[in-house]
């Protein structure tokens, strides 16, 4: 009897023991543990140009912006869908009509020297600056719907009167001048990253110009005292005070062709030389037989452009010789013999209420060829006391679809006033360099918004507006814009659709076509998240096999 209980138990220990020995494989079946595959590389990502300032209230362009969102973090950011997650904040509310908004900022943030917590005073402060005039900065237009933005930036009211305040020092509180639902968004923009004032002010005016003047609170922080070596690369490795994961171990910049010369990105990405790189259409294709992996935006609007305000050729202040060009071309022909032809100033990338606004919104109508376009010319001019047409030259970029639309444009304009027409292919660089400057009488040229918001394709032509290269003012437009800035539903899609007309109306942008901004990742590359509208690319989560 005592042999038999004895054997029993010596059973059971063994039993038990068993149990104990596989229950740390049963627990791990249970759950979700983190994914660390791929983490701790180092990626490449080719800068075409070098940063003028990583300073994030006045920089601009994707290059700065690329470099920016490692070095600091919004109180969002965007996942691959666009969509705000917590970043600086770890959680916020907005009131019923979205007029305020109320974030929790993280209280185990610190900024990159490894001390200082990152407050809501930095981003009160932030925020102030960039509005601020002596600040000038050329970037703060998306802040413009914060209370009292207007006015601080013109100089109306203090930086303190702007709707921001702290509420103790982890709780910021955005006081809006009218109802942005995805305001969140915004907020992962350079221009809304944080700032310590105290560390800005001992930088005597270097703040964002090299390595000792950055006190970033992002995932990455420049790798050593050479980390950034200007005019050659931008190097950085991960932070080891950032709140949250980063997976890469580091991120190499090389700028320009000082250290790396990419004669084909297809052949860059796809042997490894970079991780990443953006690519055309043309070139989207070639990557993805060698196995990149593509990802396009179609954010980008191509239409023909008159410049009102052109010392060399001021006739075209007159709307109805700008019209007289306009209605020489049968445009309907032309756009016919397109792929596909645009439907207006907002490209389809653009959302309106979680929607792409070209889904529901009516094309713009495009006028019809006018057979004496001649006697409207002359009108115009009497107007003006001149006799002759300017002798335009159309700017135009040196794509083969592109020059042979401008030609038929210039047959037409040579045959309908009797006199000769130019025109001027320039490279994509140069040809965007002399639209920025105001450097043109006609063009066709590209439109690509700062953000996926309707007002913000629109405003590109609002009076005043920095990124307004045609010279065009008109009450009406300005109007219609301050509308779509405050309506919603129905409403602000019809004033979004007025818009788009008036511009074809007054002859001053007439739409062409629609292009993608496209980007490849190398094969057994993922995580790496693109933005569209040259808002950068995010590397945070990025892995690779």
């Amino acid at each position: 009897m005592k042999g038999g209980l004895l054997m029993q138990g010596k059973r059971a220990w063994a039993l038990l023991l068993c149990l104990l020995l596989l229950l740390p494989l049963f627990c791990g079946s249970c759950e979700e543990k983190e994914d660390t595959s791929g983490t701790g590389k180092s990626f490449t990502w080719h800068l075409s140009s070098e940063p003028k300032t990583l300073d994030p209230q006045i920089a601009q362009g994707e290059n700065a912006a690329i470099v920016i969102g490692a070095l600091f973090e919004g109180l969002a950011r965007l996942d691959e869908n666009g969509d705000p997650q917590p970043g600086a904040a770890e959680s916020w509310e907005s009131s019923p009509d979205n007029l305020t908004f109320t974030f929790h900022l993280r209280e185990d943030a610190v900024w990159s020297d490894g001390e200082t917590p990152v407050t809501a005073a930095d981003f009160v402060y932030a925020f102030q600056r960039a509005l601020a005039p002596v600040t000038g900065s050329p970037s703060c237009d998306p802040m413009l719907c914060i209370r009292n933005a207007a006015e601080v930036r013109s100089g109306a009211v203090a930086p303190e009167e702007l709707g921001v305040r702290a509420e103790g020092d982890y709780t910021l509180v955005v006081e809006l001048a009218y109802p942005v639902p995805d305001f969140p968004a915004l907020t992962a923009l350079p221009v809304f990253m944080p700032c310590n004032q105290e560390f800005f002010e001992g930088t005597a005016g270097r703040y964002g110009l090299d390595r000792s003047c950055i006190l970033g609170n992002g995932p990455f922080v420049i790798d050593g005292k050479y980390g950034w070596d200007p005019g050659r690369h931008i190097n950085l490795a991960a932070s080891s005070t950032y709140w949250g994961e980063t997976a890469p171990s580091n991120l190499k910049f090389p700028i320009g062709k000082a250290e790396l010369v990419i004669e084909d990105a297809v052949s860059a990405v796809s042997d490894g030389t970079v991780d990443a790189i953006a690519v055309t259409e043309n070139e989207a294709e070639r990557a993805q037989e060698n196995g990149c992996t593509i990802t396009s935006f179609e954010d980008t609007v191509w239409g023909f452009c008159f410049n009102l305000s052109s010392d060399a050729s001021p006739e075209l202040k007159n709307e109805k010789v700008r019209q007289a060009f306009l209605y020489a071309v049968d445009w309907t022909s032309l756009r016919a013999s397109l792929p596909e032809a645009a439907g207006g100033l907002i490209p389809p990338a653009v959302h309106l209420e979680g929607e792409s606004y070209r889904d529901s919104a009516q094309d713009v109508t495009i006028p019809a060829r006018l057979e004496d376009a001649a006697a409207l010319m002359r009108e115009g001019l009497a107007e003006l006391g001149v006799e002759s047409p300017p002798s335009l030259t159309i700017l135009c970029p040196e794509d083969p679809e592109i020059t042979s639309l401008v030609n038929e444009i210039l047959v037409e304009w040579n045959a309908a006033f009797g006199q000769y027409f130019n025109m001027a292919p320039l490279s994509e660089d140069e040809l965007a360099s002399r639209i920025a400057a105001g450097s043109f009488s006609a063009a066709v040229c590209s439109f690509t918004p700062e953000r996926d918001d309707p007002a913000a394709a629109l405003s590109c032509f609002e009076t005043g507006n920095a990124g307004n290269v045609s010279g065009f003012s008109d009450s009406t437009y300005d109007d219609l814009i301050s509308q779509i800035r405050h309506a919603s539903g129905e409403e602000k899609r019809t004033a979004c659709q007025s818009a788009e007309q008036l511009l074809v109306d007054r002859a001053v942008f007439l739409p062409i076509s629609y292009s993608s901004h496209s980007f490849a990742s190398a094969p057994g590359v993922s995580g790496i998240v693109f933005r569209p509208y040259g808002g950068g690319v995010d590397f945070k989560d990025a892995r690779k096999e």
